[in-house]
């Protein structure tokens, strides 16, 4: 439903179609402590899959930088690689943020389980590429949506359009 102070211009319509899911596995957290903002900590990726219009894996490289906070959103950084199916490298980082009531991000801090439905979890991935027939991940914006797994995460990407 439109409201009064929308226009009916159809080039202000925006569009998300789902290019891959990511299943990524992490380590348990390096838990640096408290650095004034927040409690820092660094998970390391060991590893996953991608389906979707990109086929392939997450390599065992990278982590995902966290600065965990009690009352405003986590700040999240995650770096890493992804490998296709035709054996091209795809370099990934992702900025987002997770944010829950303190219970719930307790939960979450802990590596207990939560309801996906009590936590805002979205991201912004951005991709780099060496591959010329892989060049549309560059040229595009992709936001990200994300669910814990006891082990992981996992994330459907979308590209805006």
């Amino acid at each position: 439903m439109a409201h009064d102070w929308q226009s009916d211009d159809p080039n202000l319509e925006l569009g998300l179609e789902r290019v891959m899911e990511l299943d990524v596995e992490v380590e348990s957290p390096i838990e640096i402590g408290d650095t004034g903002d927040g409690q820092r900590r660094i998970i390391p990726i060991l590893g996953g899959t991608v389906t979707g219009k990109i086929e392939g894996e997450v390599l065992s490289t990278g982590a995902d930088y966290q600065l965990y906070r009690d009352r405003r959103p986590s700040e999240l950084v995650a770096k890493y690689a992804i490998e296709t199916a035709d054996g091209d490298r795809i370099y990934v980082q992702n900025r987002g943020m997770r944010f829950a009531d303190p219970a719930v991000s307790e939960r979450i801090r802990e590596g207990k389980p939560v309801d996906p439905e009590d936590v805002y979890f979205c991201s912004v991935p951005e991709f780099e590429v060496a591959t010329p027939e892989l060049e549309w991940l560059e040229n595009r914006i992709f936001v990200a949506t994300g669910t814990r797994q006891p082990k992981g995460v996992k994330l459907a990407v979308y590209q805006v359009g």
